[in-house]
């Protein structure tokens, strides 16, 4: 009797065991279960959307230069002008004339002419000469005279001591394109630097003073007796006047390289006569550089 009752319970045992054995997920589908760890997991990611880094903004680009058209036969007003007055030029300037060379200093798309004299001390003096109203006008000379002889109501008591034509920079300032040129002098004593600038007012080549520094010294002991400084033709103190002067100083500079001819770059082709003056004027009319600024 004992014997039957353990077979019945083994056979119970056995059908449990294979009712439940039939019931059972198989591992490939079943879901595991995973515990996490506050504390060292990381929360699981969410479908809210990251906002994107923003994209570095591009620096300005320089503005493209773009000039009129010159006015047709500037060329040989400048030239008929230097012929027929050849003779005023020879008694303002006994010594002779050394440079012309022709540039567009008010980016009005036309050239202006540029004569330089022998110069006195460290530079040479520049003679301005722009056409108003068809006619050829001196805008600034280091000569008073010359006022008389060509100037106008446009002559300017701004005048340039400079002895390269590359000494005029075309820059780009946070106002726009402009030329501009450090003219200079002095002697053993005493030197001045100015910074000019070049604007067209009513189509007339106008140089502006921007700012100017005077030094008095003792060349013997080598010192600095004193120094002053203006900024736009007024009395200024220092930090006024490298403010003004670091505006151009520190200007994109376009490399553009301005050209003319020298009486020294070919002393037998060129003089202080007649001849040599209208052949180094010919000459530079075929150097002028047109200006292309990107």
């Amino acid at each position: 009797m004992k014997r039957l009752v353990c077979i019945l319970l083994a056979v119970c045992l056995a059908a449990g065991l294979c009712a439940c054995a039939g019931g059972l997920i198989p591992a490939a589908q079943q879901t595991p279960i995973v515990i996490s760890d506050p504390v060292t997991d990381p929360p699981a990611p969410t479908d809210t959307p990251v906002p994107a880094a923003p994209e570095d903004t591009p620096p300005p680009q320089p503005a493209v230069l773009t000039l009129p058209p010159a006015r047709e036969g500037w060329a040989e007003s400048y030239l008929a002008f230097l012929d027929d007055n050849y003779d005023v030029f020879a008694a303002l300037w006994p010594e002779g004339l050394t440079r012309v060379g022709f540039i567009d200093l008010d980016l009005d798309g036309t050239p202006e002419m540029l004569v330089f004299d022998q110069g006195a001390s460290a530079t040479l003096g520049v003679q301005l000469f722009d056409l108003v109203d068809g006619r050829v006008e001196c805008v600034s000379s280091v000569l008073e005279n010359a006022a008389g002889a060509f100037g106008g109501e446009h002559f300017s008591p701004v005048s340039v001591c400079a002895s390269f034509f590359e000494s005029f920079r075309l820059c780009q300032t946070d106002s726009g394109y402009v030329f501009w040129v450090l003219s200079a002098n002095g002697t053993m004593e005493s030197s001045w630097e100015e910074i000019i600038r070049f604007d067209g007012e009513n189509g007339v080549l106008t140089p502006v003073s921007v700012c100017a520094r005077f030094v008095e010294g003792d060349p013997e002991a080598d010192a600095v007796l004193s120094e002053r400084y203006t900024v736009a033709g007024q009395e200024a103190d220092k930090a006024a006047y490298e403010a003004a002067e670091a505006v151009f100083s520190m200007g994109r500079d376009t490399g553009y390289e301005a050209r003319g001819v020298f009486l020294w770059n070919d002393m037998a082709k060129y003089d202080t006569t007649y001849d040599g003056l209208m052949a180094m004027a010919r000459d530079a009319v075929e150097a002028c550089a047109p200006i292309e600024v990107e």
